[in-house]
């Protein structure tokens, strides 16, 4: 498993789960991501609506989504902050659902950037420190 990469959306420099972008891209994908440009929007990762949106993700959102979903992880920030999540998929038909969504509003853009990653095995919602769930690894 890899740590995290760096991603950069409307001027906001955010870290992602490394594997949504290392190996082959699948073309022609959507990306919902759910952030905003404004550098305060920021939440801590412990907070009981970021861990909820997480809770969801595995509950029913990945699910949701099935052969569709390319890609999730969370947008971070530094090890304390959560600064949004994107979810890349095959088609945008079920994004208004996303769970993210009710932390910061979201933007449906084509990408060609994204990589297929396997979805998380669940019920995991600890995080590594620095890393963007759901990726990370002890060193």
């Amino acid at each position: 498993m890899s740590g995290g990469a760096p991603f950069a959306w409307r001027g906001r420099a955010f870290t992602i789960d490394g594997r949504c972008v290392e190996g082959e891209p699948v073309l022609g994908a959507w990306a919902h991501v759910c952030a905003l440009a404004d550098p305060a929007a920021r939440i801590p990762f412990d907070q009981p609506e970021v861990q909820q949106a997480r809770r969801d993700a595995l509950a029913w959102w990945i699910g949701l989504l099935g052969d569709d979903l390319i890609c999730i992880s969370t947008l971070a920030l530094d090890e304390v902050y959560f600064g949004g999540a994107i979810t890349v998929a095959r088609t945008p038909a079920f994004f208004e659902q996303d769970p993210f969504a009710r932390l910061f509003a979201g933007t449906i853009e084509r990408s060609d950037r994204f990589c297929a990653v396997a979805p998380p095995a669940g019920p995991i919602l600890e995080r590594y420190a620095g890393v963007p769930w759901p990726g990370g690894r002890f060193g």
